[in-house]
């Protein structure tokens, strides 16, 4: 008979498995975070040196001693101390703080991850470099229902005008006798 006191049952064997995997992906996880968090840590501490330098550059443009320039001054100040916050923070005690808050406010976590998630879009699409897509009448016409039936309509007109009847044939804009010139 086998002693099975020293062999480790198949089912707690497979207990220990998964919560040595648990632990691994926890692990992962933990350093995913740390790693994210650090990035953001950066990015968003030169972004706020970024404005600040930019209402600095803006206050010295405007009149000294100005409303004005006082405001965009103390601007640049106050996001100067906070770029230094934030690149100064401790992370560890920031996710430590980030991750009790989530576990107590689940609901308004999401809700605010949510929120900021829609807002670093916002962002990101308005701070995006134009695509260098040319706008085309084609393009204009797309969104409105009545464009394509606009861009191929010809508008009468009783102007004689030379330039106005170049304009409206290539538009497609022209008198009647315009049409009946195109087609002859």
């Amino acid at each position: 008979m086998t002693d099975h006191s020293t062999t480790p049952h198949p089912i707690e064997r497979a207990k220990q498995h998964a919560s040595e995997l648990a632990e691994q992906a926890q692990d992962t996880l933990r350093s995913e975070a740390r790693a994210r968090a650090e990035e953001a840590q950066t990015q968003a501490a030169g972004e706020a040196a970024a404005v600040a330098r930019a209402a600095d550059a803006a206050a010295s443009e405007l009149p000294q001693g100005s409303f004005q320039a006082e405001a965009a001054q103390q601007l640049a100040q106050g996001l100067e101390q906070f770029a230094d916050k934030v690149r100064t923070a401790d992370i560890d005690k920031v996710l430590r703080d980030t991750g009790d808050f989530a576990r107590k406010n689940p609901m308004l976590f999401l809700g605010g991850a949510a929120l900021l998630g829609f807002a670093a879009t916002r962002f990101l699409k308005s701070t995006a470099p134009d695509s260098g897509h040319a706008t085309t009448v084609a393009d204009d016409t797309a969104d409105d229902p009545w464009g394509s039936y606009e861009a191929n309509h010809v508008y009468p007109t009783n102007d004689t005008n030379s330039d106005h009847g170049a304009m409206a044939r290539e538009t497609g804009h022209g008198s009647a006798s315009d049409a009946t010139r195109r087609v002859s």
